[in-house]
């Protein structure tokens, strides 16, 4: 184990989260407006290299295609095409040694659907992700930091990355964790949820169902993973409830996972390949669009996150990969 001191948080975590939010929100990460997604981009490898970490920027060429729309809402009355000629590219980050069997793979997407600016979707992740390579920065770990794009079109960057890195350990995805609702009844279910999940519907109406807390997704191979995650942040002072995938995690998930329909939107985010490739991942998540109003939408901006409660979960974060990653 690691035994350098403990992280802590102070004022200057959060105001380093505004000012990435801010950077990277300024405009829609969308593949349709010249310039944005490279920009973006760019100023993730600036951070990251300024934090001491060597980047690598991995571009890749889906095949053609059926996929959703990743124009926003309203969704357009077409919301399935035929894309064709995508390009996409990944960064990939380290600070101690290129990527190798074993590491612990931290993963966030930086693209946006058209119509967004996208300040919770997802530059909170990619945020965090940043805030983690500094926070790690001179201390023992085996972290990777891989920022993905297309994301919003069928998860393409996270497919193409858990091709072309070593086998990991563990993933932990950052998706959409900087809006919270302190108001009761703002965090809201899917139909058929309090069925499946008991307990966690439990654990969320207990607290008036409020959007006050962070979810963990995970299986039953990153439970204990997910465990020393959840526990870290919490003693920073930020709830995280757990929510375990029981499907089956085998080979053929691909197709046993369309079993239960209710449950696929556990697959939409960059953990969900790694779970197909039956590598331990788990995704953090502040909902999205079952707490946040502005999700997909022009109002999710800046303004609207709250950086002292990340600046609280990437410390805790910090603090768990610092010593679950070690030599």
């Amino acid at each position: 184990m690691n035994e350098a001191p403990k992280l802590r948080v102070t004022g200057a975590v959060a105001q380093r989260l505004r000012q990435d939010v801010e950077i990277l929100a300024g405009t829609p990460r969308h593949r349709s407006i010249p310039g944005a997604v490279e920009k973006a981009r760019g100023y993730c490898v600036d951070q990251l290299r300024a934090a001491g970490w060597t980047t690598r920027e991995d571009p890749f060429h889906p095949r053609g295609g059926t996929r959703m729309s990743d124009s926003g809402k309203p969704t357009p009355p077409v919301a399935v095409r035929w894309l064709n000629g995508l390009v996409g590219t990944n960064i990939v980050a380290w600070e101690h040694h290129e990527p190798r069997v074993d590491d612990v793979v931290v993963v966030a997407h930086l693209d946006t659907v058209r119509n967004s600016p996208g300040a919770d979707d997802n530059a909170s992740g990619v945020a965090v992700a940043l805030e983690l390579a500094r926070q790690l920065a001179g201390r023992r770990h085996n972290v990777v930091i891989a920022v993905v794009d297309l994301e919003e079109l069928s998860l393409l960057g996270s497919r193409h990355l858990v091709t072309g890195l070593p086998r990991p350990r563990a993933v932990l995805c950052l998706e959409s964790i900087g809006y919270f609702d302190d108001e009761p009844h703002s965090q809201h279910l899917p139909p058929g949820f309090g069925l499946m999940f008991p307990g966690l519907t439990r654990a969320i109406r207990e607290r008036d169902s409020r959007g006050d807390f962070l979810v963990a997704v995970c299986r039953a191979n990153s439970r204990g993973f997910t465990a020393g995650l959840v526990g870290s942040v919490a003693e920073e002072g930020v709830a995280v409830l757990t929510l375990e995938d029981k499907r089956w995690n085998g080979r053929g998930q691909s197709l046993t996972r369309w079993i239960n329909p209710l449950l696929l939107d556990l697959d939409r985010s960059d953990h969900a390949p790694f779970w197909r490739a039956r590598i331990p991942a788990v995704m953090i998540t502040g909902t999205a669009t079952l707490r946040s109003p502005n999700y997909h939408r022009p109002a999710d901006t800046a303004a609207t996150l709250d950086y002292p409660r990340m600046a609280r979960a990437a410390i805790g974060l910090a603090n768990a990969l610092d010593g679950e990653s070690s030599d």
